[in-house]
């Protein structure tokens, strides 16, 4: 009886090993070390962020604009060749490079009646154009007076409530300032369509935006 134990167990000692001795011979290589190791990378978001001044004929230092900023004059009276010119600084206080475009938007306006008795918007006898520098000398050298400014913008000039072409320069993070000027007028081709006769005189208020998006990203 011990015996055919024993054999017992012999032969089931005998097909482990013949498993164990498969396992290492022509299956899973069996590991008795293990280790691991993790690398950890670091993602962090870029900061895309802009600061605008302005300054006019009357505001004569760069000031930071605000909700509330008359950039234009809004009491002005057009008549045909009549122009205004704003000046911008736009400073990079991010870390990632962006390229920008601005517009001169409508933000209040009265409409009136020409000589005829046809509604006047004054806004349908406005264009706006600007000027990109990159530094405050390029553009007092590119825009020297009102007439200069004009000829200078011949390549943006737009409606209003609609956007400038991107600026040429990319303003990189850590570079100074870039500069724009902004010039609306009244074309002198414009005739008595725009001269209002009556109680209402046509006016308009006129706001700024400065779009600006990331460097190589597709401008909207």
């Amino acid at each position: 009886m011990q015996q055919k134990k024993w054999r017992k167990t012999a032969l089931a000692l005998s097909a482990f090993l013949f498993v164990l001795w498969w396992a290492l011979g022509t299956g899973a290589t069996l590991a008795w070390f293990s280790d691991s190791d993790s690398v950890r990378n670091e993602f962090r978001f870029g900061l895309l962020d802009l600061d605008v001044s302005y300054k006019n004929d009357i505001v004569t230092d760069y000031t930071p604009l605000s909700g509330a900023t008359e950039v234009f004059y809004d009491e002005a009276l057009y008549e045909p060749g009549y122009t205004q010119v704003v000046y911008l600084k736009i400073d990079n206080n991010g870390d990632v490079d962006f390229n920008y475009k601005v517009a001169v938007t409508v933000s209040d306006f009265t409409n009136g009646t020409n000589a005829w008795g046809e509604p006047i918007y004054l806004p349908d006898y406005l264009r706006y154009g600007v000027v990109f520098a990159e530094s405050e000398e390029a553009l007092r050298q590119a825009v020297k007076d009102r007439l200069a400014a004009r000829n200078q913008a011949d390549n943006y000039w737009g409606k209003l409530g609609t956007w400038s072409e991107d600026s040429p320069y990319t303003f990189e993070a850590g570079e100074t300032a870039h500069y724009a000027a902004l010039i609306v007028y009244m074309p002198e081709e414009v005739g008595n369509a725009a001269n209002y006769r009556g109680f209402t005189e046509p006016r308009v208020e006129l706001g700024i935006t400065v779009f600006a998006q990331q460097a190589n990203a597709p401008m909207n």
